[in-house]
């Protein structure tokens, strides 16, 4: 089955701003979305959400996977930063998809931009949060409850352009056609609560209307930043054979055709009863093995995805969904991923973690073991440098950054 992407897209500059520093980026021909929330000030901040998604189709295109085209795009963002006075100190979010084979949809993260799954109804967010608050939240310092009017939920931890290096989060996600994908700037997520935007995409099927109205609810929230919003529907590309043409001449038609003999009656009726006594035959040892082996298969990926594990990413405690090491062909998938550095464990732990020990029948266990690790980790005096979305007040006509396209 082939699938493809159909993408309804938005940018508004607010109620507040007076310019749109969002900027997004679909692509049909490379099967590429992103979003890209810049900051900087003085119009620094469209400079760097352009420069970011200019370069991560250029590296697309070229045939980098999404991690690299990711770390590309920060390159060109901090080169120019570093280059021009005007924009130095400039960054951007990035939140980019793109399909594979075998169904997987791949995000590239860093920011705060989200991406959210809604599947069969429900609503989940894919990605999570480089900012102050998310980090307090892991820690069990606040609740997502405190976080929403938390004053510091506009402090972000990662950011394109910053640093020479960059730290790529890489979501594989496995879709299906009718599935809807959310990528959007946390202008949207900063006025609207979850619970909104998930009616939204459920009862709207229009791609493009569902942008709009989400926009519109982030406006009649406040607008207190700029919102961008990709709706993206998964769907069966059913173009996909009928666009290959057919090759060579059509055979030709004969003028005659010799004339067929009549079998007798008797003849053709038992002939067709050989046949079918042989289809039954057939069928009968068939249908039994295709049974067995779907079974087999059925519990082997069972077993290879009931579980969870804490374990290391890059250096990085995380969760991991399915057994360590993989089974067969189903091998473990980033679940979540925390900002708790291994090397901060006691030795024990750290061991543990290193070799993934440790399973888990749901999220919320693995979940709950990571915190027991926050709590026992070794305080780090190591300070991060965050920076700011927010810009004070400006009163100017409303207008709409042009989307690259």
């Amino acid at each position: 089955m082939t699938l493809r992407l159909v993408v309804g897209a938005a940018t508004d500059v607010g109620r507040v701003r007076g310019h749109n520093e969002d900027a997004y980026l679909v692509d049909d021909q490379l099967g590429l979305v992103a979003v890209a929330d810049g900051m900087g000030g003085h119009q620094a901040g469209e400079v760097a959400s352009a420069t970011a998604l200019e370069a991560l189709r250029a590296a697309v295109s070229s045939g980098d996977g999404v991690r690299d085209a990711v770390t590309a795009a920060n390159d060109a963002v901090f080169e120019k930063s570093t280059s021009d006075d005007r924009l130095r100190g400039m960054g951007t979010t990035l939140t980019v998809g793109t399909l594979a084979a075998g169904g997987t949809l791949l995000l590239g993260h860093v920011g705060d931009s989200r991406a959210y799954l809604l599947h069969d109804g429900g609503l989940r967010r894919v990605t999570v949060d480089h900012s102050l608050v998310e980090e307090l939240i892991q820690a069990g310092e606040i609740t997502e409850e405190e976080a929403e009017s938390d004053p510091r939920r506009s402090m972000i931890t990662r950011a394109l352009g910053i640093e020479p290096n960059v730290d790529v989060d890489l979501y594989p996600l496995q879709v299906a056609s009718r599935d809807r994908l959310l990528l959007c700037s946390d202008g949207l997520t900063g006025m609207v609560r979850e619970a909104e935007i998930q009616t939204v995409l459920r009862d709207e099927p229009d791609p493009t209307r569902a942008a709009q109205q989400l926009i519109e609810a982030a406006n009649a929230a406040g607008g207190v930043d700029n919102i961008t919003v990709l709706v993206v529907d998964v769907v069966d590309d059913e173009d996909a054979t009928a666009s290959v043409p057919i090759v060579g001449p059509e055979p030709p038609v004969e003028d005659s055709a010799p004339a067929l003999v009549d079998a007798p009656a008797d003849a053709t009726d038992a002939a067709a009863g050989r046949r079918r006594r042989r289809g039954w035959r057939v069928l009968v040892w068939v249908l039994p093995v295709v049974v067995v082996l779907g079974v087999a298969v059925g519990v082997l990926f069972w077993y290879a995805r009931d579980t969870y594990f804490v374990g290391n990413d890059h250096g990085t405690v995380a969760i991991y969904r399915g057994r360590p090491g993989g089974v067969l062909i189903w091998d473990p998938t980033l679940e979540q991923r925390t900002h708790l550095r291994t090397s901060r464990l006691p030795a024990d732990q750290r061991q543990s973690v290193l070799a993934g020990h440790g399973q888990f029948s749901s999220l919320s266990d693995a979940q709950a073991f990571v915190r027991r690790l926050q709590r026992e980790a070794t305080p780090t005096t190591t300070t991060t440098t965050s920076t700011t979305t927010t810009a004070p007040p400006v009163t100017a006509p409303p207008s709409t950054a042009p989307a690259v396209p």
